[in-house]
């Protein structure tokens, strides 16, 4: 039997929100330019680091430049699948 599992995204207005290792994506003009896990943030200045999945880098992610979106993958429950 395998897990059937859903992917949720969300929009991230506040960064305070998010914690180390969520899974984000940071879009430009409704592009993906970053996709990763939060290693810190910085709240008071909208400012969030990740390590990039593509190339295992560092990256800085100013609110006020990208949109900061959180992916989670979740379980579905029992009867909800088609």
């Amino acid at each position: 039997m395998s897990l059937l599992t859903s992917t949720e995204i969300s929009r991230i207005r506040d960064v305070a929100t998010l914690r180390r290792g969520d899974e984000v994506e940071a879009h430009l003009r409704n592009e993906v330019h970053y996709r990763g896990r939060v290693e810190d943030t910085a709240p008071g200045i909208g400012v969030v680091w990740i390590r990039d999945d593509a190339d295992g880098r560092r990256a800085i992610l100013h609110t006020d430049e990208y949109a900061i979106w959180r992916i989670r993958t979740v379980p579905l429950q029992p009867g909800l699948a088609a």
